[in-house]
């Protein structure tokens, strides 16, 4: 071969490396991604710290401690020895402290429990090699008094230096030379003390010039005290072991061998309340330590083995943990606001559990009560309770934050498997802040707690009054399924396919079946109609099914429904990405996985309680490629005419994505999700929200699958409406599908209904449920509308008669009167009597059958 062949030859190689580059590039270019610094809540500045000074306080309301800030209704007072706070209550009296007042008197606590008990903040951490750790600022820095309390407007700011931050071992020169050590040490000692020092010397094999320290001689605690007198006495500064560092070329950083943190925390009093703030991008981490999670105030407001009361956690509709109830063999209670991070590697299925959908926690203690939001930093928290009796003497209830992600790393080593953990390089820099308020009387039980609440969400313009209507009929929420795939063939050769289990035009005809028996107000929520059914491409584009129906009669469907009053909410899932499609390529906008994979997930098989790909699969979508695909969505969206849309995923689950260029903390995602939802709002005024977690409320018109239990942790004591007391009368909202409940009871979901003020719901297919057999979706088990229907229009009836004229009414005060008896008050006298049990119940003189229900009130 000649020169100019190999010369064609050669370029020839180098254009098709190139082609075939800019065709990877182009394969796995994903869509564009937003700056995602910009969703980062705002840091805010340091608040302007001064001198401490504190308020004459003539009444001495809590001794030992001084009054530091103050408003009408409260009083914050502070000890400048313990650093301990407490917050009392001017209209009842009442103090609560952050710590209990006589925990150094209790027998259950051991001594690590007893400095955890004097903490205000606790933080778990990792050191470089993986092993996971905790300190406390009482042990490691209130007794050190490595800590700064300084005055700022309303409140306190104390500075926090937790671990030992002596240089210990490193006040030593690991290298030293010769010269240098006689002149500075030998020199100045006693011909004793010197030869003691030279013994843990020695000269290095390449280099006998310069010795080394024999750090197993020197660590033992008795030698290096000794070592290190004998270097003061020589007079040997700072300043010295600086320059035998650089000459050696080492350094030297205070504490870097020893986990030590500094950490803020601020106290404010805000009118009727205390305001707590810890803002992280003030946190410093000592080199080579990661903190995991920070716990803020474990023990505050704890109650002792002589109170009376329960803790209130926000476990699906909400959850009583009664004081002292001696499960101590039972699980603790923690659970992640706003449900577990889909975004981890765990192939098997944890705890089956109903999301916490409201970031609140509290605490009654007989006639006296405080309440807990989260109002920065929810998204990263863990809300955690105990009982007395486990580890100490008292009852108490914390938020955790977990301010990096975190996840496992298996390597598997022949049939060995090591688990290694993993954290993100990158922190949290947003604040956490938590309010406490309290209340007193009357008002110091859950009841009082979820109208605190709600006018917070309120004021907040979260919640708008429903309008007063009497006539008004009640929602009747029906999914339909449009869509499925199905293993078809041809010629004997398999492929996927679509298979209609729901027209438009079927869908209408449902609709005209239930207004014939008696339903109104049939809110519906079309699913699987565009894109390849409910497991739908992308929705970059909007292309109806064909198999379905057209525009035009999806068009007419929702004319029909609103002319009887209802409404057609086509449904789009968003974070979810169900199928692949050259639309999105997983490599650039799937989200990862802190182990740096790509975020795929599949569906659970029960019996291997294990992911299980053979199911199929879904990815998530990076919450930074969120925005493009909304907007790609209304473009194409609009189009169909309609002012209604179903969201299925974005106001029920969260993600963060952890990579490694763009990490985007799962409270980042929110502010990222938040911002899309008022974009779609705008849009699309008529907008129904599955789950219904708290940062969505905002924006739903609609809201279906709400939690309407609990997760029955063994804990807990009782299960109560708490999510539903605080949205009754400002947002029409439904449970999950009835049909496709695991209790198939009509009768125990109508007294449910009843009792939560909640609209019925159903899942249903014109085509029998039969045709599911053998496919992905047999969880729909149940759907074949026929089956359902006239049980579904007598259960409207009576649910509807009951509750339709109490749709802006707020719930005042639920109560049970008994194990399975139940009284509802609204805030227009009426009341809602519920008796589960199998006997009649009498209540203030009112009989309710067994299982059955009664209205009554000042009003009736």
């Amino acid at each position: 071969m000649n020169k100019r062949m190999k010369w064609y030859a050669a370029l020839a190689c180098i254009g098709i490396a190139g082609i075939s580059a800019l065709a990877y590039i182009q394969s796995t270019k994903g869509a564009p991604a937003i700056e995602v610094s910009a969703y980062a809540d705002p840091e805010a500045k340091p608040a302007a710290a001064g001198e401490l000074k504190f308020m004459p306080d003539r009444a001495d309301a809590v001794p030992g401690m001084q009054l530091a800030a103050q408003s009408d209704a409260l009083g914050l007072y502070f000890s400048p020895e313990t650093t301990e706070i407490a917050v009392l209550n001017r209209s009842s009296g009442k103090v609560w402290r952050s710590n209990p007042i006589d925990m150094g008197s209790d027998a259950k606590a051991s001594p690590f429990e007893k400095d955890r008990l004097a903490a205000q903040v606790t933080i778990n951490y990792r050191d470089s090699i993986g092993t996971l750790g905790s300190i406390t600022n009482f042990t490691d820095s209130i007794k050190r008094e490595q800590f700064k309390a300084e005055g700022i407007e309303n409140g306190i700011r104390i500075t926090y230096t937790i671990g030992d931050t002596s240089l210990g071992i490193d006040a030593l020169p690991k290298l030293i030379s010769k010269k240098r050590m006689e002149e500075k040490i030998y020199s100045k000692l006693d011909e004793a003390t010197a030869k003691y020092v030279s013994n843990r010397y020695f000269p290095l094999e390449d280099n006998p010039e310069v010795l080394e320290r024999l750090d197993t001689a020197v660590s033992r605690a008795l030698v290096l005290n000794r070592m290190l007198d004998a270097f003061a006495k020589a007079g040997y500064t700072p300043e010295d072991l600086a320059a035998d560092n650089q000459e050696n070329g080492l350094s030297a950083e205070a504490g870097s061998n020893r986990p030590n943190f500094t950490i803020p925390i601020e106290y404010r009093i805000v009118e009727d309340s205390l305001q707590i703030r810890v803002p992280v991008s003030e946190i410093k981490e000592s080199k080579g330590y990661q903190i995991r999670t920070v716990e803020l105030l474990d023990f505050f407001g704890a109650a002792g083995t002589e109170e009376k009361g329960y803790m209130l956690v926000p476990d699906g509709s909400g959850s009583l943990i009664e004081l002292n109830n001696g499960k101590i063999s039972e699980e603790v209670y923690a659970q992640r606001v706003y449900g577990e991070d889909e975004n981890n590697n765990s192939r098997r299925r944890g705890q089956i559990s109903e999301a916490a959908r409201l970031p609140v926690f509290g605490m009654k203690s007989g006639d006296e009560a405080w309440f807990a939001t989260i109002e920065n930093g929810e998204s990263i928290a863990s809300i955690n309770a105990d009982i007395s009796g486990r580890k100490n003497s008292y009852n108490y209830a914390y938020a955790s934050f977990a301010i990096r992600g975190e996840d496992e790393l298996e390597l598997y080593k022949g049939n060995k498997v090591d688990e290694i953990q993993m954290l993100t390089e990158k922190a949290f820099q947003g604040d956490l802040q938590i309010r406490y308020n309290f209340l007193s009387g009357g008002d110091a039980n859950y009841s009082g707690m979820a109208k605190l609440y709600r006018e917070k969400l309120i004021k907040e313009s979260v919640l708008k009054p429903k309008e007063a209507s009497g006539s008004a009929a009640l929602p009747f929420y029906l999914d339909v399924l449009g869509a499925v795939d199905k293993r078809k063939s041809f010629l004997g050769i398999p492929y996927k396919g679509l298979m209609p289990m729901t027209t438009v035009k079927q869908a209408g005809e449902i609709a005209k079946q239930l207004e014939t028996a008696g339903v109104s107000n049939i809110q519906m929520r079309y699913v699987g109609w565009f894109n390849e059914g409910i497991d739908h491409k992308v929705p970059k584009n909007v292309n109806m099914d064909g198999e379905l129906g057209s525009k035009n009669e999806l068009k007419q469907l929702a004319e029909q429904l609103k002319a009887t009053g209802g409404g057609l909410y086509p449904d789009v899932a968003f974070q979810h990405v169900l199928r692949d499609n050259r639309d999105f390529k997983p490599a650039s906008d799937a989200a990862r996985f802190v182990t740096r994979e790509q975020a795929m997930l599949a569906p659970i098989n029960r019996a291997l309680n294990a992911m299980d790909l053979s199911l199929g699969s879904l990815y998530l979508l990076s919450p930074a490629k969120l925005p493009y695909f909304v907007d790609q969505f209304i473009d194409d969206y609009d189009s169909y005419g309609l002012d209604a849309v179903s969201l299925r995923d974005m106001g029920d689950s969260l993600q963060a994505d952890y990579r490694v260029n763009r990490v985007v903390f799962r409270d980042v995602a929110k502010n990222i999700v938040t911002e899309q939802l008022g974009k779609l709002e705008k849009s699309y005024p008529n907008m129904l929200l599955t789950g219904g977690n708290a940062y969505a409320l905002q924006y739903a018109d609609q809201l279906i699958n709400v939690p309407m239990a609990s997760s029955g942790f063994s804990i807990a004591d009782q299960e109560i409406p708490f999510y539903e007391m605080v949205l009754h009368g400002y947002k029409d909202y439904a449970g999950s599908a009835m049909n496709l409940d695991d209790n198939q009871d009509l009768t125990y979901h109508l007294l449910r209904s009843v009792e939560y003020g909640a609209a019925p719901h159903f899942f249903w297919s014109y085509e029998s449920s039969s045709k599911l057999k053998f496919t992905s979706y047999e969880s729909l088990f149940s759907t074949h509308y026929t089956d359902w229907l006239q049980d579904a229009a007598s259960l409207y009836g009576k649910v509807n008669n009951a509750l339709a004229g109490l749709q802006s009414s707020a719930i005042e005060e639920h109560i049970q009167h008994q194990p399975g008896v139940v009284q509802v008050r609204y805030d227009n006298g009426t009341s809602v009597y519920v008796n589960y049990t199998d006997k009649p119940a009498t209540v203030d003189g009112v009989q309710i059958g067994a299982k059955n229900f009664l209205v009554g009130g000042d009003n009736q």
